[in-house]
């Protein structure tokens, strides 16, 4: 894991900020090895069960599930190598801890986090791409920080991250399909796009936006070739998934999606 640098302390709870500032964020590839995709959004999480089980009867996993005001969105992939697959919610963060404790004790992969209206929620998994994943919690990022080098150390990578009701939440896998993963933090959507031309530029991809308040967490990684990628952001949910359906014609498949402010 490598850090480019870290520029200030992200505040954890959500500013009073103009709706003018929101905007969706998603980003495509080609080289994903997903033959197909469903994006489906409901109000609520429970709401998108059917549609997950429903996917799952006919061979779809979970690659990608994200939360926006009044928005709950799940991303349903085949190709993915995924043998089972389940995902859990908890509102309290102590409890979603032991939960996640739990599945992995019995051979769970926990590949996705997300939080959204006070619910904390996981995607767990056998088979895949990523094995022996691991989990930490902190209130600190400093601390964190200081966890994510530790792993690092220990031969694991950082694979996903959440920031939301004062907790960072980090998912690790000691087994990955890149080379190694390093992150940004952005305090703002300009500088954003710069961490992304400049990592687009050494061959490198974006695999998580996380915007936590006050600034963006950028998680990239280094494959062993070249990913073709496209960042789109658009205040208009309408205009995005038109884009993400022009998008999936062209061969390019969702690997992230999420929600910010510049």
């Amino acid at each position: 894991m490598i850090k480019i640098k870290y520029l200030f302390p992200l505040l954890f709870c959500l500013p009073i900020t103009v709706f003018a500032d929101f905007f969706y964020t998603a980003v495509m590839e080609k080289q994903t090895g997903y033959s197909e995709q469903i994006w489906v959004s409901k109000a609520k999480l429970s709401h998108l069960h059917r549609a997950i089980t429903d996917g799952w009867k006919e061979g779809y996993a979970i690659t990608d599930i994200s939360h926006a005001p009044r928005k709950w969105s799940v991303v349903l992939s085949l190709g993915t190598q995924v043998e089972k697959q389940l995902y859990m919610s908890r509102r309290l963060i102590a409890e979603f801890d032991g939960a996640t404790r739990y599945y992995l004790e019995r051979g769970y992969e926990v590949v996705n986090v997300e939080n959204g209206v006070g619910e904390w929620l996981a995607v767990f998994q056998k088979g895949g791409s990523y094995r022996d994943t691991r989990m930490h919690i902190s209130r600190d990022f400093d601390e964190m920080e200081k966890i994510i080098a530790a792993r690092t150390e220990a031969g694991y990578s950082l694979i996903d991250m959440e920031s939301a009701e004062g907790e960072w939440v980090a998912l690790f896998a000691k087994e990955v399909p890149f080379k190694r993963s390093y992150y940004h933090i952005a305090e703002n959507w300009d500088e954003v796009e710069q961490t992304i031309d400049a990592a687009w530029e050494k061959g490198d991809s974006v695999l998580n936006l996380e915007y936590g308040a006050n600034g963006w967490f950028v998680l990239l990684a280094t494959y062993p070739q070249r990913h073709i990628q496209r960042v789109i952001r658009n205040k208009s949910f309408k205009k995005l998934r038109n884009t993400i359906h022009a998008g999936w014609q062209e061969g390019f498949r969702i690997t992230d999606l999420g929600e910010g402010r510049r």
